[in-house]
């Protein structure tokens, strides 16, 4: 067994055929829109580490390169996307996540992985929190249960608000959309997108939060309210 240690010094231990991606049901999640869904794997054979991408969207880096295969030695610096990791050889003690508004990190399958507060423009206030599964959004005393790609659209529309200042530049585009997210359909397209943003829009309406995503024909969609 050995160990990854994401940027806030929780250890992930791993074995031989560890998964690493973006998929809460794989065996490391990390819930970031630059992970793939099933990013990359750990191997191990005649006692040497290797890390092989998945034809992942991003890429993985071993030491700042890209790779598609590498052996790893102790305090290798692998980065899968937006997301850096430190390898380490040998199994070290697991210590809990940090946890707190808007942290995303790399966690057991059973624990929080991504929380935000939102405030609609209707001046709502959300509260989303990601489970294994799918999620929740709370308001008030309502709450309403999300599959796992509608909490996956909601991210990402939360993640890039978050990352630009100017709200105009703000909008996520139907086809990163469709990268990002697990569609069934290997070509999702531009109606699979829609139907998922209705989709979600419906469950918001039910809690009087349909004003939350904003769409503009031929751009695309973003958060219309403000992360906390």
């Amino acid at each position: 067994m050995a160990t990854l240690v994401d940027a806030w010094g929780v250890a992930h231990g791993i074995t031989d055929g560890t998964k690493i991606g973006r998929d809460p049901r794989v065996d490391v999640a990390v819930l970031h829109a630059s992970v793939s869904s099933e990013h990359a794997v750990m191997k191990h054979a005649d006692n040497q580490w290797h890390i092989v991408d998945n034809s992942s969207r991003n890429g993985t880096e071993v030491e700042g390169t890209r790779i598609t295969d590498h052996q790893l030695t102790s305090g290798h610096t692998i980065r899968l996307g937006d997301v850096k990791f430190y390898f380490w050889p040998d199994a070290l003690p697991k210590m809990e996540p940090p946890r707190g508004s808007g942290r995303t990190a790399p966690t057991r399958r059973d624990e929080l992985v991504f929380s935000a507060k939102v405030t609609t423009p209707r001046g709502h206030q959300l509260d989303l929190r990601q489970r294994v599964d799918g999620g929740v959004l709370r308001i008030g005393e309502s709450s309403i249960e999300l599959a796992a790609m509608e909490f996956g659209l909601l991210q990402l529309l939360v993640e890039r608000r978050r990352t630009v200042t100017d709200p105009e530049l703000a909008y996520v585009a139907w086809h990163e959309i469709a990268d990002a997210l697990s569609f069934r359909s290997v070509q999702a397209d531009s109606e699979n997108v829609r139907e998922l943003v209705h989709r979600v829009r419906r469950k918001l309406a039910s809690v009087h939060a349909d004003d939350l995503i904003e769409s503009k024909r031929g751009v695309g969609y973003r958060l219309a309210g403000e992360p906390g």
